[in-house]
């Protein structure tokens, strides 16, 4: 009997469940009003040259060989970045030394809640945006960065980087080739100016900082949400079972 009364309880935690996901996935991501953006993200992004030579690392066994171009120091709000676990990506996978691609939006475009009316979204290799009429949207002030690095802590910190959140990073806007790749090289832009093909900028991260955590009430509702969804389910068919096992061997000493 007690442990009917249970089941019963844990069946009610879907009723928890289901408000928790949904209030997640309706906050989660959302990118920061004027207001809330700091000061530092208002900056253009600051490029200078480089005279550093080219060198190389290894990552799983395969050589990156990098050519510096400029060194390279970006603040802003990620507004988009592609998903490096997902089947859709074919270009990307635990052995890839590309990290996650982060679209990041900045400087005059924050001052205004306009790019908060900007869809913004992320291919293997691309950040897309549109926007509808009379939205004032700065186009040079966004970009899509290729990330790379030798430091297997800056790749958990690239990988902990959500939409919506402010960042700052730093290294180099660099060339690089994997020792497979025979002449290909992958090559970084170095004028924010550009579009289409060619036109991301490829960093080599030498630091990376989330200056503010977007929407963490948001994502934590998720997070857990969809824990409970996972686990409510699987205790109430345990408690079922043990019911189940508890009468029937109740019964049997009956006889």
């Amino acid at each position: 009997m007690r442990v009917s009364r249970i089941r019963r309880w844990v069946g009610r935690g879907l009723w928890l469940a289901l408000p928790l996901v949904l209030l997640g996935w309706w906050g989660k991501g959302s990118l920061p009003t004027p207001p809330e953006v700091l000061p530092e993200l208002l900056a253009e992004p600051r490029q200078t040259e480089s005279g550093q030579a080219e060198f190389s690392f290894v990552y799983r066994g395969n050589t990156c060989r990098v050519r510096p171009v400029a060194s390279y120091e970006l603040s802003g709000v990620v507004v988009s970045h592609n998903d490096v676990e997902s089947i859709a990506d074919i270009y990307h996978d635990s052995t890839s030394v590309d990290t996650k691609d982060l679209c990041v939006v900045w400087g005059e475009n924050l001052t205004r809640d306009d790019y908060r009316r900007v869809s913004y979204r992320s291919g293997s290799f691309t950040c897309w945006f549109q926007y509808p009429a009379g939205v004032r949207f700065v186009h040079r002030g966004l970009g899509n960065n290729h990330l790379i690095t030798d430091r297997p802590a800056l790749r958990e910190t690239i990988a902990r980087v959500r939409i919506g959140d402010q960042i700052r990073l730093a290294g180099m806007l660099v060339d690089y080739q994997m020792d497979d790749w025979e002449d290909f090289w992958r090559r970084t832009s170095t004028t924010r100016d550009d579009g289409g093909g060619g036109a991301c900028e490829v960093v080599f991260v030498e630091d990376l900082e989330i200056l503010r955590r977007a929407t963490p009430v948001a994502y934590a509702a998720w997070r857990w949400g969809l824990r409970f969804l996972v686990a409510v389910p699987l205790l109430w068919l345990a408690l079922f079972w043990l019911e189940v096992h508890t009468e029937g061997t109740a019964e049997i000493g009956k006889l």
